[in-house]
């Protein structure tokens, strides 16, 4: 496999990471109530939080996920998508554990394959060039 191809499937996770946690994201500014209160964040997390807290996460969010997307500061960025990702699946696991024995949520289990596609990225980051806005790049470490 080449250079340019490993950077285009880079590329691919990076985007499809984006796409999946971008409408976690949207749903905390569009639809705040079902994380505020007795919600998401009280069930799994332990956090009650009201309306403007959880809009306010949301678009922190949002604007994280877009630096990502555009390849920005990507030791930080990959790491906090991996991150977020691993403490979902940490919070998560009451829910997946069950399932094993014929219980839970089943689709609570696709955060184990993103968990996965996290680690991937965070580990290849220098080689995650395509359309990528970081000057960070393998090559222009070599060069220096």
């Amino acid at each position: 496999m080449n250079a340019s191809s490993t950077a285009l499937g880079l590329f691919g996770l990076r985007l499809s990471l984006f796409l999946f946690m971008l409408l976690w994201a949207l749903l905390k500014v569009t639809t705040p109530g079902s994380y505020a209160g007795e919600g998401i964040f009280a069930s799994f997390y332990g956090i009650n939080l009201g309306n403007a807290p959880v809009i306010a996460i949301g678009v922190l969010q949002i604007a994280f996920l877009l630096a990502f997307v555009a390849g920005l500061a990507r030791t930080i960025t990959t790491g906090g998508v991996l991150l977020m990702n691993a403490v979902t699946l940490l919070v998560s696991i009451p829910t997946i554990a069950p399932v094993v024995v014929g219980g839970g949520n089943i689709l609570f289990a696709a955060s184990l394959p993103v968990l996965g596609a996290s680690l991937a990225l965070f580990l290849m980051r220098d080689r995650d060039t395509f359309l990528s806005l970081s000057g960070d790049t393998a090559a222009s470490r070599a060069a220096a």
